[in-house]
């Protein structure tokens, strides 16, 4: 008998993803990721598919994290990345380089034992095959050891800062290395630095004939301030490193470049490098140039050419490089658009013919990989109802998707999930906004229901088709649950997205709280116990809404934003993500940054608040959440403070397996509290 999903059903969903297409269009390799139930831990293995469908097959032991698999051009071997133990006769020093750390390894696609390549200090990362099979191209990570030792004790580290940017979250440190790319011989396994510096490179990818690597790196002398990256060129020679020339004129921030088939023009994905509203365009310019300014081929489309939909079972939002036709006249491209994220083929020529959209409907695509003759697309694709799997779709024939993996099958077969009902409403000023409803699975549009209203972050990210644990945890719970996408949300071009910029809580939450008010007139709303939480921006917002009105019953606050002016200082972007927003720092205009921040209409919030936050969460650090709760306390409100230790900004995402369960289920016994 069919039932709700529960939030110990975390436990059992499998994640896929890294779809990679093998060269003849045969078989795709993927990674499954599992929680371990007993450890509380995540566990991560290559498979292998056939395209046409069937049995899929274990590649990677379960018992040691593997990501990042990559096809050799012949399609014998699989690289791909792992922390694990070799059993190679490798020597003892060999053995002790990156020991501990994910390498690159190789194994027979057929089957067989694994090899290990690399022996990288800090491990290596993101193998991409030479079109002759002869070499592995990978980044690694230079600078110091992770701890300073003397005699054999470890030392305590002294971090000794001379740049604005030296911290990531979910990463820790990073002012100390620098990520550069390197060549794997295959046969001998001699390694050869191709790039070295006081900048970052990644990206990398061969050009057809295998004379060139294509890469992004930000060499500016701002580059630790003003974030952004240009697109270069490296000759290859026998292994070596040759010419380097910079393409693009500084103007852009880049990333994902690809070659055309005839190998003369670069393709890539890029942001403005001032206000950018993380709007993503699709950009190309000539292999021969020297900083020229590229050409906007998607300039017209109201989508952003990146993964912008949100979702609680994926860890982070990618930007895969645009897949070129085999003619070179179309580039097939990952866009987020309305609440969808879809493929569509653009022209590569920058005409203004309306995009064709390769995978149609109400769906969440991911990653995407194309095969050698770019034509079989393999696809991480899922939907409201159901977390990703693998598909395959032929461009010559759009829409048309198989699906052909079903690791999620079993459990929900199971279940009973609710597919939002798209409810588009009119926000502040008339403008046309896009709602989403979650209904209990017993509705009955006569009774009366409690609201939960989610507010997703960024703000520049979208709702829509992904697919939400949380949100189907509390529609079974008998809860009527509404999203939206106010101004500043991506997927509706470039000056949606920007509409926020100096105005944060202003009218995009009129947007919302109008998107409130035309669902009540539906009839089927208890007034009177309405709840929202949002995390991240949408913390900002719940901070927001309830130090604006007393309309909501309860509220719920995740790795929120309360003092942009502290935030600032704090946040591993801070400045950045301030400065864009208000251009100017806070000592320069108090006013600008108190007037947007929650905390100053904290004396107004009389809502019962639950706060959320991971103590290392470096993106909105947890000292936002303390300066709330203390305030709210000290006035004798209600209000419970939940600290996650150890856990990030993404922790709902991919955080610790038993700290999101108890982050849920603080969350569902907040909102039985005061609205059941």
């Amino acid at each position: 008998m069919a039932r709700p999903i529960s939030i110990e059903d975390l436990y059992e969903i499998k994640f896929l993803g890294q779809p990679r297409i093998s060269p003849d269009g045969q078989r795709i390799a993927f990674v499954a990721s599992t929680i371990d139930k007993r450890k509380h831990e995540y566990r991560s293995s290559v498979w292998v598919v056939p395209t046409h469908g069937g049995e899929a097959r274990r590649f990677t032991s379960a018992s040691a994290h593997a990501d990042s698999p990559s096809w050799s051009p012949d399609g014998y071997w699989l690289a791909f990345v792992s922390k694990r133990e070799s059993e190679q006769d490798l020597g003892k020093e060999a053995k002790k380089r990156g020991k501990d750390k994910a390498q690159i390894w190789l194994i027979p696609a057929d089957g067989g034992e694994a090899r290990q390549l690399t022996f990288m200090e800090h491990g290596a990362a993101s193998p991409t095959w030479s079109p002759n099979g002869k070499y592995v191209l990978f980044k690694a990570h230079v600078g110091p050891a992770d701890e300073e030792t003397e005699d054999g004790k470890v030392l305590p580290k002294v971090r000794v800062i001379n740049q604005i940017w030296y911290r990531l979250d979910g990463v820790g440190f990073i002012y100390e290395r620098r990520s550069h790319l390197f060549l794997a011989d295959v046969a001998s396994g001699a390694i050869e630095q191709l790039t070295d510096g006081d900048w970052d490179d990644g990206d990398a990818t061969w050009s057809p004939d295998g004379s060139h690597i294509a890469f992004v790196s930000d060499r500016s002398e701002e580059r630790w301030r003003s974030v952004g990256a240009d697109v270069y060129t490296l000759a290859i020679q026998d292994g070596k490193a040759g010419e380097l020339r910079c393409l693009t004129d500084g103007s852009l921030f880049c990333g994902s470049p690809s070659w055309s088939p005839d190998g003369q023009t670069i393709a890539f994905l890029a942001q403005y490098k001032l206000h950018p509203a993380n709007h993503t365009y699709l950009y190309a310019t000539s292999a021969d140039v020297n900083r020229a300014a590229a050409t906007c081929l998607s300039h017209d489309f109201e989508g952003s050419c990146m993964d912008e939909t949100n979702s609680d079972i994926g860890d982070n939002y990618l930007s895969p490089a645009p897949n070129w036709s085999s003619d070179g006249k179309a580039l097939y491209v990952l866009a987020s658009h309305r609440g969808a994220s879809r493929i569509f083929a653009l022209s590569s020529t920058g005409e203004n013919a309306q995009p064709l959209t390769l995978t149609a409907g109400e769906v969440h695509v991911r990653d995407v990989s194309v095969d050698a003759s770019k034509r079989i697309l393999a696809l991480l694709l899922g939907n409201p109802t159901c977390p990703q799997e693998i598909f395959v779709c032929s461009v010559d024939q759009p829409g048309d998707l198989r699906r052909i993996t079903g690791f999620n099958d079993v459990l929900f077969d199971e279940l009973t999930l609710t597919m939002p009902e798209y409810m588009p409403f009119e926000g502040e000023d008339g403008w046309p906004i896009d709602g989403w409803i979650m209904k209990p699975h017993d509705f009955d549009p006569s009774k009366k229901y409690p609201l939960i209203l989610q507010i997703h972050g960024g703000p520049q990210t979208q709702y829509g088709y992904g697919f939400f644990h949380e949100m189907q945890v509390l529609a079974g719970q008998g809860y009527v649950v509404f999203y939206t996408n106010p101004r500043g949300s991506c997927g509706y071009g470039y000056d949606f997205a920007l509409a926020v910029r100096g105005a944060w809580g202003e009218k995009d939450s009129l947007d919302i709280m109008h998107g409130v008010d035309a669902l009540l007139q539906r009839g089927y709303i208890d007034e009177q116990r309405m709840g929202v939480i949002g995390g991240s921006y949408g913390g900002f917002m719940t901070n927001w809404l309830i130090g604006h009105t007393d309309r909501f019953r309860a509220a719920v606050t995740d790795r929120c934003v309360s003092n942009m002016a502290s935030m600032f200082g704090t946040s591993d972007m801070g400045w950045k993500i301030a400065y864009e927003n208000l251009e100017v720092m806070p000592g320069e205009n108090w006013r600008r940054y108190i007037h947007m921040s929650p905390i100053n209409y904290i004396q107004h919030i009389h809502t019962p608040l639950l706060i959320l936050h991971s103590e290392q969460d470096l993106r909105c650090n947890i000292e936002q959440a303390e300066q709330l709760f203390t305030a709210l306390k000290w006035m004798g409100r209600e209000v419970l403070f939940v600290r996650f230790e150890g856990q990030s900004h993404g922790l709902s995402r991919n955080g610790h397996p038993k700290a999101r369960l108890e982050r849920l289920r603080h969350i569902k016994a907040w909102f039985e509290k005061y609205l059941k």
